[in-house]
């Protein structure tokens, strides 16, 4: 009988499902120390609310929590307690003024950390900024897969690679056990994942790799048959992306337990995952964002 945490991850995606078009297969959640929480403390316009909760929902329940998560050090200002199990990942997120239309669409990253026993370098507390002037400009599928593909920066995909042991930045190989079998298996690759080399700083190093900016398919497809060109996690945007089960096994391998399942949103027109800068700080990771021209 599964257990009451096993419960109430299939309900919140199952909820989510219906709530905003994502889609997911259900399995039970390997054995994790606690339930991951994304809590998400928005400012801005009321309107966009439900769609940063949406996306808060959808990871929370495809990563079910963390293998490890008994924090034994961390960054001074994290919210996470020591010796005790990570459960809540804090988000501050708003849509507000930063430069004004055709500048920075937005910025998201980790602000805090935490080291588990299991040595996981594990973000505890990030931010999510968007500039009003362009935001409101997008549609709700592109607006849904952007908040979803920030969210996975702050949670540590292309941000906590390097500190975990999982890549080495500009050899353009993803080299985690997990994904690494699924690129094998799924995808029908050899080698280990192929990680974008292009589109400067921070949209090389920190995606899977597509080519020619996302305008060409790819030829690698999953066993669904869809081509790397719509994962949600590539350096561009396209209609119809997917998080893969590549992305969820990558995750595992930098501390997360996750479930079994594929969501998929429904973005709009290709858009440029670019970036203005990244912050020096190797725990401050801030990756900044603007729409392609």
């Amino acid at each position: 009988m599964p257990s009451e945490r096993q419960i109430g991850l299939r309900v919140r995606l199952l909820k989510n499902a219906l709530g905003l078009a994502v889609f997911a297969s259900f399995f039970f959640v390997p054995s994790a120390s606690a339930a991951l929480v994304v809590e998400v403390d928005y400012s801005g316009v009321a309107a966009y609310e439900a769609a940063f909760q949406s996306a808060a929902n959808t990871w929370q329940g495809l990563l079910g929590g963390y293998q490890d998560g008994l924090i034994v050090s961390r960054s001074f200002g994290s919210t996470a307690l020591e010796n005790q199990v990570l459960e809540t990942v804090r988000i501050q997120a708003s849509v507000a003024s930063i430069d004004g239309a055709g500048g920075t669409l937005g910025q998201a990253g980790f602000t805090e950390f935490g080291l588990d026993t299991s040595g996981y370098k594990l973000a505890t507390d990030g931010r999510m900024q968007f500039d009003s002037a362009d935001f409101g400009g997008l549609t709700p599928g592109q607006r849904e897969a952007l908040i979803l593909h920030e969210m996975a920066h702050v949670l540590g995909f292309g941000t906590l690679w390097t500190d975990n042991g999982v890549y080495v930045n500009g050899s353009g190989e993803f080299t985690g056990v997990n994904a690494t079998a699924v690129w094998q298996t799924e995808f029908g690759q050899s080698g280990t994942p192929d990680v974008e080399l292009s589109g400067g700083v921070g949209t090389a190093n920190g995606h899977w790799n597509e080519f020619d900016t996302g305008s060409n398919f790819t030829g690698i497809t999953d066993g669904l048959g869809r081509d790397m060109t719509f994962e949600l996690m590539t350096g561009w945007l396209n209609p119809n992306s997917f998080i893969s089960e590549l992305t969820l096994a990558s995750f595992r391998d930098i501390g997360f337990a996750t479930t079994n399942a594929t969501a998929v949103p429904e973005p709009g027109s290709t858009l440029l995952w670019s970036v203005l800068g990244l912050a020096a700080e190797s725990r401050r990771r801030l990756l900044k964002r603007r729409l392609a021209s």
